[in-house]
């Protein structure tokens, strides 16, 4: 009985909020960003993301010393991760991985690099119990077993990844260790779109005039010179009109 006088409650005070206008927001959903670390693990044994950086503007960042406790795992190594807008490179150098019962795996160079959503690795010197793994052109997602590993391990390079909230993730160099038991990420790259640009603001040229611009003649100006008979004479009296040339046409 109790039970059911607490569900009519509650079903009573939700259908008051609802006729009441009072609206739930749904959850904050984070704004993807651009990010980018050389090395991470987790399972067995955890090493945090170095060096992470995170964000929209310019970082970069070089790491070398390794994470306290993780020397069984990762014998040395040189990281570097570096972000800006839109775009996010990760590389490792001189890495070797040592996982428990497994042959050692090592990689002179790898590099993972995310630029407007278009992805790209590269992968030098890649050794698994110390024989060299011969690499081409890595596909998307290469996923390599070598004798060694088989059934317990494998390694996946140029792993990529859409996260579904408009960024995309790629790593050079993970490997998977009995199904998730242990994981271990050698450069990883996430990037977001950039932003469109916008067109500068063009300032438009004056328009230059078709003719140039012409003088009036002046009142006084007569074939250079006065008109005959403008002037008075000495005594001041008009001067005598000086007939000028003309013609009119006589009919009759």
């Amino acid at each position: 009985m109790l039970k059911k006088k607490t569900a009519a409650l509650g079903a009573g005070v939700l259908s008051a909020l609802v006729a009441g206008g009072v609206a739930f927001a749904p959850a904050a959903v984070a704004a993807p960003e651009d990010s980018a670390y050389a090395l991470g693990a987790s399972g067995l044994v955890n090493i945090m993301k170095v060096p992470h950086v995170t964000g929209a503007g310019t970082d970069h960042l070089v790491h070398t010393e390794l994470p306290g406790g993780a020397n069984s795992l990762v014998r040395a190594g040189v990281f570097n991760s570096a972000v800006e807008e839109g775009y996010a490179k990760a590389s490792a150098a001189d890495v070797g991985l040592g996982l428990p019962g497994l042959p050692a795996i090592g990689v002179g160079m790898v590099t993972a690099e995310c630029d407007d959503l278009s992805m790209g690795t590269s992968v030098a010197d890649l050794k698994v119990g110390g024989k060299e793994v011969n690499l081409d052109q890595i596909a998307p997602n290469t996923e390599i077993v070598p004798d060694a590993l088989q059934g317990v391990a494998r390694i996946t390079l140029n792993k990529q990844v859409d996260n579904g909230d408009g960024s995309r993730s790629v790593t050079a160099l993970s490997v998977d260790l009995l199904d998730g038991t242990q994981t271990v990420d050698l450069a990883r790259a996430t990037c977001t779109e950039k932003p469109a640009e916008e067109p500068e603001p063009t300032t438009p040229k004056p328009e230059e005039p078709t003719e140039e611009p012409t003088t009036p003649p002046s009142e006084d100006d007569n074939n250079g010179g006065e008109a005959p008979g403008s002037e008075p004479d000495e005594d001041g009296q008009a001067p005598r009109p000086v007939p000028q040339p003309g013609h009119l046409d006589v009919t009759g």
